[in-house]
């Protein structure tokens, strides 16, 4: 008995399946170099290849500057974005006369290039006329080449998740790095500072660094702003809660470039609450953009004009002696660094 395969009611002609085993293949490369054509300007399809071509512009961009970066720190090379971008319009604008795809810098051949020792762009030369005579005389030694194989260069999770529409990869990729860069300002790095070896003042917890019992030292990483400003505070309440001794709060706020109402505004109640319960608090490295803002809202003379240093050692020596009025520290790791016994 005879099976076959039928379409739309109609009989397959026998001829033409072709089957296979195991896995997908390339299979046929078109031979011989693309034909030198004209680009025809249709302004009626403009605008439903207007969102594609600045999604595949903006890729292409972004690859491109990416691996000119990373070539450029391991040669030691400047680089110019500006010309980078003009050299990428100019060889889409010649590509677009031979019938090309959207062309960008390539992770794996500039990487490969680079360990090989080509330096100058001849190496470019030379690998385009081995591509030219590949395309010429050896498209038929290619068709057996495992699809896997193109498939395993760069793997995305996201983007084989949405293929073959990669402009939603790329919406999910800015959307990711829109969210980190919101939670690295809602949570910025808040490091309690200790005296270093060096004399310099570092995060205690990296350099294994034991803290003063009476004076805490925090350094802010970023700007003060409404989204980061309450993530301070708990910082700072947190301190006066582990520390029952703690008499002096110094926040060392080199990195405070901007702050807006609400970090203000919590700055003003927190040196309130501090000073009522007998704490004080102390502020290093302040720009003076930061400075005339807390001058016009009346935080500078709230807080007291000898109360800010220019740098943290300033403050530290100003402080330290009435800190340690009737102290029972033996040694202070602010007057002499004391490593953490691990």
């Amino acid at each position: 008995r005879v099976w076959r395969v039928m379409v739309k009611n109609r009989v397959c002609d026998e001829s033409s399946i072709l089957l296979s085993a195991g896995g997908d293949v390339v299979g046929s490369i078109p031979a011989g170099l693309p034909k030198p054509i004209i680009p025809e300007f249709n302004f009626s399809i403009f605008s439903q290849l207007i969102l594609a071509s600045i999604i595949i512009s903006l890729l292409g961009f972004m690859e491109a500057i990416s691996i000119a970066k990373a070539m450029a720190t391991r040669t030691g090379q400047r680089l110019d974005p500006n010309q980078e971008l003009i050299g990428q319009g100019l060889a889409n604008i010649v590509g677009a006369f031979g019938q090309s795809y959207p062309v960008s810098g390539s992770f794996s051949r500039s990487a490969v290039n680079l360990q090989a020792g080509g330096i100058t762009g001849l190496s470019n030369v030379l690998s385009s006329l081995f591509v030219a005579v590949t395309l010429l005389f050896f498209t038929p030694f290619l068709y057996y080449l495992p699809q896997a194989v193109l498939a395993a260069i760069i793997t995305f999770v996201c983007t084989l998740l949405y293929a073959p529409h990669l402009d939603r990869g790329i919406i999910i990729g800015v959307l990711l790095t829109l969210g980190h860069l919101i939670y690295r300002r809602i949570a910025p790095e808040v490091a309690l500072l200790s005296k270093h070896w060096d004399g310099t003042y570092r995060n205690a917890e990296r350099f294994g660094l034991a803290q003063c019992c009476y004076t805490s030292i925090v350094r802010f990483q970023d700007s003060l702003t409404f989204a980061n400003c309450n993530y301070l505070e708990d910082k700072i309440l947190e301190q006066i809660s582990i520390k029952p001794e703690l008499k002096y709060i110094l926040i060392v706020g080199n990195a405070i470039n901007e702050i807006d109402a609400s970090g203000e505004g919590m700055l003003s109640l927190l040196v309130k609450r501090l000073k009522d319960a007998k704490y004080d608090i102390f502020f290093s490295g302040l720009n003076d953009t930061i400075l005339d803002v807390f001058k016009r809202t009346g935080l500078y003379n709230k807080v007291g004009e000898d109360h800010f240093f220019r740098n943290a050692t300033i403050a530290v020596d100003a402080i330290y002696a009435k800190a340690h009025e009737h102290s029972s520290e033996e040694e202070c790791p602010l007057l002499k660094p004391i490593e953490l016994k691990k």
